[in-house]
This record gives structure tokens, sequence and C-alpha cells, in this order.
């Protein structure tokens, strides 16, 4: 028993220990010091951040490049970029990023007043319009109230503790009462599931619509209008204190650059540069 105990113990210290060195550094310690590690924990989205021959790309690490640059001139300061980990279930990477004071969680997350309450956002990196997505096959739809009767037979799934949630909900309070709705882990396993079943429908990102575009995955986006565009952010736990740099960093002016809008093409493609705002 006691060395059941022991070990038990041992673990738990090992993972105590595992858990302090996969965070980084404060802001106030990067200040004092004049160098320091922010601690970068992702969840894949193609185009924004995703791995590529082992190490993440995409538009937002060229951003937390621009970001370090930007640090480093404008305070003096020297960040490194430590991609501490990579999440591949929603719910599970935004509790983490609220519980590690010194995490940055880096993905397609929207700023919403409801996550403002837990959750600390940098200023926003794109706007990102909301799709609902079919197979090929299916019925093309113009509005929410005929979706019931085009799609009768479907069922859907969502990305659960996504905004798009808030969405389904509303489509079946208000034009479709019976409709089945189950819950997935992330946009890529849900997008399998809508290629290997042609009754399935989902919500998703215009990003992740992208992607399935650019991989010819026989997905159709549908045309019905959920607003405007959401605005996609960087997450932090409520301890964590580097907002003062992202705020001077992430502005209107970063956004409208032509290195900024590269960057855009580069990622997301040309097509995507119409819907920023």
């Amino acid at each position: 028993m006691r060395k059941v105990i022991l070990a038990a113990l041992l673990g738990f210290c090992f993972s105590q220990v595992v858990a302090q060195r996969s965070e980084g550094d404060s802001w106030a310690k990067v200040k004092s010091s004049g160098s320091g590690t922010l601690a970068v924990l992702y969840y894949e989205q193609a185009g924004l951040i995703q791995d590529v021959n082992g190490k993440p790309q995409g538009l937002c690490v060229n951003i937390l490049n621009d970001f370090v640059a930007f640090v480093q001139k404008q305070y003096g300061k020297n960040v490194t970029i430590q991609y501490v980990g990579k999440e591949p279930v929603f719910t599970k990477f935004l509790a983490t990023t609220e519980k590690s004071p010194n995490i940055l969680g880096v993905t397609n997350v929207t700023i919403t007043e409801e996550r403002k309450k837990v959750l600390k956002f940098t200023p926003p990196f794109i706007s990102n319009p909301v799709v609902l997505l079919t197979h090929k096959d299916a019925p093309a739809i113009s509005s929410f109230a005929e979706i019931s009767k085009k799609l009768d037979g479907y069922s859907a799934e969502i990305i659960a503790g996504s905004t798009h949630v808030k969405f389904i909900n509303k489509i079946k309070k208000e034009n479709w009462p019976n409709l089945n709705i189950t819950w997935g882990p992330s946009g890529q396993e849900i997008l399998k599931k809508v290629v290997t079943n042609p009754k399935l429908f989902t919500i998703l990102d215009f990003t992740e619509f992208v992607d399935a575009n650019r991989k010819r995955m026989p997905v159709k986006k549908q045309n019905v209008d959920f607003g405007d565009p959401e605005q996609l952010a960087f997450a932090m736990a409520k301890q964590n204190d580097w907002e003062e740099p992202w705020k001077a960093f992430m502005t209107d002016d970063y956004r409208k650059s032509p290195q900024y809008r590269k960057y855009v093409s580069d990622n997301l493609g040309m097509a995507f540069l119409s819907v920023l705002k």
C-alpha cells in the first residue's frame, strides 16, 4: 500500500512540474527581466494554426511572430513563443485556457459577452462569417423558413461549446422543433461525418469551409444569413496580464496593413479578403 501511495504522490508531483513547465511567463516578469516566454496552447484550425511537418503554421503563427517583433521594438523586451500543446477538443481547449494564468489560447475563438465572464481576449485578429454546410447533394436553401422542409429527414451536429450552439438552438426553436442535434469535438471531425452521411448538416466558421473547399470535400455552403461576421481573438485566463502589449499591437492599422492582408491571402485565400471587416 505504501508503494502505491508513494507512486501516486510521485505521479502527482511530476504532473504538477509538467503543468508548471507548460506555462510561460507573465508580462510583469518579462518587463522586469527584459525577456521571457509567451506560452501558446492551440486548437487546430486550417489556415489559422495547424501542424505542418511537425510545426505550427498559419495566419495566427504569422501574427504571433509579428507580435514578438513589435514587443522587441516597442518595449525593448525579448519574447520567445513556446507552443506548449495542441488540444483537439474545443471545450477542453477553452477550459485549459481559462485555468492557466500564463497561457495564450490560439484558434478561432469568438468574442462573446458570456465568455468575457471567464476569459480575457486580445483585440480581434479577424472577422469570420458563420455558415451552414451540408453535403453537396443536399437541396439548396435560401432561408431558415424553408429549412425543415428542404432538409426533411436530416439531423445536425454542432461543435460542443461553440457559439454555433445558439444558432442551431434558434433554428430548432423557431423553424424545426423536432430537429435532432448531436455534439462533436471539432469542426474537422464533424465535416468527416458530413462527407460520409449526406443526411447530416452543420454550422461552422467560414474558415472551416475554406479548408473543406481546398480539400475538395463534397460539401455545400447554403445561402442563409447568420448576420454580421463574428470577431475572432486569442483567449487568456482572467489572471493573465498580457493585455497591455496586445492592445498596443493588434490595432485596426495592423489589420489593414499590406503585410497582414498578405498573410490572410497566403493562408486563407484571396476570396477571404472580400469578407474582412
